[in-house]
């Protein structure tokens, strides 16, 4: 079987690892990144769940970063705290493809990871 790989982005311990225990019950294999450079140190993976608000590097400087320089061919689901709906325009715009706010409905998220692993390039 070849298990889809995950990798978790966000600041907050106890977040990411709800996230890797909910990700790894259904069948993922996850790997947890506390900010953006730890997030490259995680090789290859075929999903990152990303979070907006992080000290040093935000989420909209990394989405930019990853997209201009094609270094990120996976697709990027944002996950965050910040319900204004310009964030969530940014960070489409930015190259995300999918967007969700705190908290979340974990049932919703197990169908958004779902479906954009089903639609991603060599899936």
């Amino acid at each position: 079987m070849n298990q889809k790989h995950i990798v978790v982005v966000d600041d907050e311990t106890s977040f990411r690892t709800m996230l890797r225990k909910t990700l790894e019950t259904a069948g993922y294999r996850v790997s947890e990144a506390k900010n953006a450079l730890a997030a490259c140190d995680v090789g290859e993976y075929d999903l990152m769940l990303l979070d907006i608000k992080m000290p040093g590097i935000d989420g909209h400087k990394v989405l930019k970063s990853l997209k201009e320089e094609k270094s990120c061919a996976a697709p990027i689901l944002v996950i965050t705290g910040l319900s204004d709906p310009t964030h969530r325009t940014e960070a489409l715009a930015e190259g995300a493809d999918g967007f969700m706010t705190k908290p979340l409905d974990l049932q919703a998220l197990l169908a958004e990871v779902s479906g954009l692993l089903a639609r991603a390039p060599n899936q």
